[in-house]
């Protein structure tokens, strides 16, 4: 069973989005009838020559080819070619392949079931209790907004939305010049747009750091790599200096696994939760026949003391946090209950 959600390119993009990168095309030339043999053959060719997936992989893809290319003589339309490739994607195991239809909906090949480290009806609840009149600011998108924990403001990010505004950020930073400590919760983020992430991030920094390289797939051996390219943490005029913890978990992944790279650089940072979700392959988009797309990751992320692919990691917290549904069926959320104590200490 595939995955269908029903998103709006501009709004979601559960990816990186690397500056000079744009919608990449090689459309199969089909004259009057789709040639399915033409477009499966150069969508495996485009994945065996750019695809950065396979330095994770134990996959032989030409026997993936073998096995795959005599059934499309029985395709007799497009879906039937889309989901014969669907099939095919699903063997990467990469949240960042998709196919997209000319309607805007994006259909999985591959998702995997996540056990978040937090309950939505339970942050609402600690929101409403804790906090004087709930979330002081709330984004017309839905995406971020602030409470305060007396002293402590709380900073909720559920999407690292493309248009997402962060002038509301520096006002806070501006107006709570004695707050002791931030919490800044993206457990539920699933990701969005790199630009994003760089101005959230650095909302917080205090001195020009590495937060980690980029690597790119660059010739016809799925070994062929670019050499690392530095992707930085700059200072701006507003930033927050204090103590800051940040909440990641499972559900966190792709741009917000950037994000947690990129504040994990700066010093006054900690990481709490649980490990990210290891999805952070990026994606250029190839063109199908009849409108339809499908994505092909060829940049990853390589950790800033270029030992770890963050692919086959994840990020690690600095401290763990154990937090089950149990937990949550009681009211309890250990993540926030932990970083509400450290705040306390600061």
């Amino acid at each position: 069973m595939y995955i269908i959600l029903r998103i709006l390119k501009p709004i979601v993009l559960i990816s990186f989005i690397l500056a000079g990168i744009s919608c990449l095309t090689d459309p199969v030339e089909l004259g009057e009838h789709d040639d399915y043999v033409a477009q499966f053959d150069l969508v495996w060719k485009s994945f065996d020559q750019d695809y950065i997936g396979f330095i994770f992989l134990d996959l032989d893809w030409d026997a993936v080819y073998d096995q795959y290319r005599p059934e499309v003589g029985e395709i007799r339309n497009q879906q039937e070619l889309n989901d014969l490739l669907l099939e095919m994607f699903a063997l990467l195991e990469d949240l960042h392949v998709w196919i997209e239809t000319p309607e805007e909906t994006y259909i999985f090949s591959y998702l995997q079931y996540i056990q978040p480290n937090f309950s939505m009806p339970v942050l609402w609840a600690y929101i409403d209790s804790l906090s004087t009149g709930g979330f002081t600011f709330w984004d017309a998108d839905s995406t971020w907004g602030y409470a305060m924990f007396d002293s402590i403001p709380y900073v909720m990010v559920t999407s690292m939305y493309e248009y997402l505004d962060v002038t509301p950020l520096s006002n806070l930073i501006d107006n709570i010049p004695d707050a002791p400590a931030m919490i800044i919760d993206v457990r539920m983020n699933s990701g969005g747009f790199s630009e994003t992430v760089r101005q959230l991030s650095e909302r917080f920094c205090t001195e020009r750091c590495l937060a980690y390289y980029w690597v790119r797939r660059n010739g016809p051996e799925h070994d062929d790599l670019s050499e690392p390219d530095p992707c930085y943490n700059n200072p701006v005029t507003v930033c927050f200096d204090r103590p800051v913890i940040v909440l990641i978990g499972r559900v966190s992944c792709s741009a917000t696994e950037g994000f947690a790279l990129r504040v994990d650089a700066l010093p006054q940072v900690i990481l709490a939760g649980d490990t990210t979700r290891r999805e952070v392959n990026a994606p250029s988009w190839r063109e199908l026949s009849g409108g339809y797309e499908y994505t092909l990751p060829m940049y990853t992320i390589l950790s800033a003391d270029s030992s770890t692919w963050i692919q086959e990691t994840g990020i690690a917290p600095d401290v763990y946090i154990h937090a089950t549904i149990g937990y949550f069926n009681h009211g309890i959320d250990p993540v926030l209950e932990y970083a509400l104590e450290w705040a306390a200490l600061q």
